[in-house]
């Protein structure tokens, strides 16, 4: 078998394994919003509609369209949104350089991650698209391919707004960088993208009196999104959701970091400022997981330096607990015991990346695309 028929087998088998978990997924016990999706994908225009999701037509259009019933159809997109997501991951690994191994462990970290496994239970959302979309749309930039990925963006913000911030985070990195060329295309395409997602959002408002009413949201003063899930929350329930949001890769990332290579770095760095904006106008223990594709190949590079035993059983674990907390799989006692674990199994990969490095930090290189020269093309650099 020939490698890429190899990835392609390990994407499929990950796809089944997303749709056997979606289907064994309970149904929420909360209020969701499935009948603003399922509004939109029925009748297509809404008018008088004031829900800020309303205005995320693209997935509810395509989905509504299609036969079957509308769970089925939803928890597909999903679990196949999610798959497509593990393949982009993969796919970004191999463009900074690192190993095929890391590479499939960053894949494995972005499909049974806790916003991935989330969304199978509740999959009446434009999330899953996101999470594809954030590493696709970043590896087609750092490619050098600003056209393709201008008209991804400028697409995907009729599905969410989050499509037009790769190319900001692209835009801040190239500039560190001193790649002025890069950074300038990368801001035009993200200034495109947010062109396309204000004339949807006017033409909305506009013709048939869509609005935001009383969404957390919009209402910035008064801390967004963030603002009411702190009201409404205690102590204990924040610090629950906020482990649970990267679990183990709380110890692997930081520590990644270190061992990355230096493009790795320079773009994490330069994606803080838009998580910030995005937990602070969403709420933040849902927002953050779509920065899935720094943080799982941060993770990977330190499993990567583990033994293979140990790598893959701290993957095991951490997958097992987000079964329970992502998609709320009744398997409480099970669930717990394996997101204690997977921190004990990520402290001791990360313990034994550590000494693998014997006092010398050493990153990879950030391969450079074929035919690109000049500054259109990522530097290869050695830490």
């Amino acid at each position: 078998m020939t490698s890429s028929r190899f990835v392609a087998a390990e994407l499929a088998a990950v796809f089944v394994a997303l749709a056997i978990i979606a289907w064994a997924s309970p149904e929420p016990d909360r209020v969701t919003d499935r009948d603003v999706y399922e509004g939109s994908a029925a009748r297509i225009i809404v008018p008088d509609c004031t829900d800020l999701h309303c205005f995320r037509v693209l997935v509810p259009w395509v989905l509504g369209r299609l036969p079957g019933p509308s769970t089925l159809r939803w928890k597909a997109y999903a679990a196949l949104s999610n798959a497509a997501a593990a393949g982009a991951v993969f796919t970004l690994c191999l463009t900074f350089g690192m190993s095929r191994r890391a590479a499939s462990m960053a894949s494995v970290v972005s499909a049974f991650g806790f916003g991935s496994l989330y969304t199978l239970h509740d999959p009446y959302t434009s999330d899953p698209l996101m999470f594809f979309a954030g590493p696709f749309i970043t590896n087609e930039l750092l490619q050098g391919r600003f056209v393709f990925a201008a008209l991804a963006g400028a697409i995907g913000v009729f599905a969410k707004e989050f499509a037009a911030a790769p190319f900001y985070i692209l835009a801040a990195y190239h500039g560190v960088e001193r790649r002025w060329g890069p950074a300038l295309r990368s801001l035009a395409a993200g200034n495109l993208a947010v062109l396309a997602w204000l004339l949807l959002t006017l033409t909305l408002m506009l013709a048939f009196n869509y609005g935001w009413g009383g969404t957390d949201s919009s209402n910035v003063a008064a801390g967004a999104g963030i603002g009411p899930w702190l009201r409404r929350m205690s102590p204990r329930g924040i610090a629950a959701a906020m482990f649970n949001e990267f679990g183990a890769l709380y110890v692997l990332a930081p520590i990644g970091f270190f061992l990355a290579p230096r493009h790795l770095r320079v773009l994490t760095i330069a994606s803080v400022p838009v998580a910030v904006v995005l937990a602070y106008v969403q709420q933040p223990d849902r927002a953050l997981w779509n920065f899935h594709f720094l943080a799982a190949p941060l993770a990977a590079k330190v499993l990567d330096g583990a033994p293979v035993a140990l790598a893959g059983a701290t993957l095991a674990a951490f997958a097992l607990g987000n079964l329970r907390v992502g998609a709320q799989l009744p398997i409480a006692f099970l669930g717990r015991a394996a997101l204690a674990v997977s921190m004990a199994l990520a402290a001791a990969s990360a313990w034994t990346a550590l000494r693998a490095v014997r006092g010398g930090l050493t990153g990879d290189a950030i391969t450079q695309p074929s035919g690109a020269s000049g500054e259109d093309a990522p530097a290869h650099v050695g830490l």
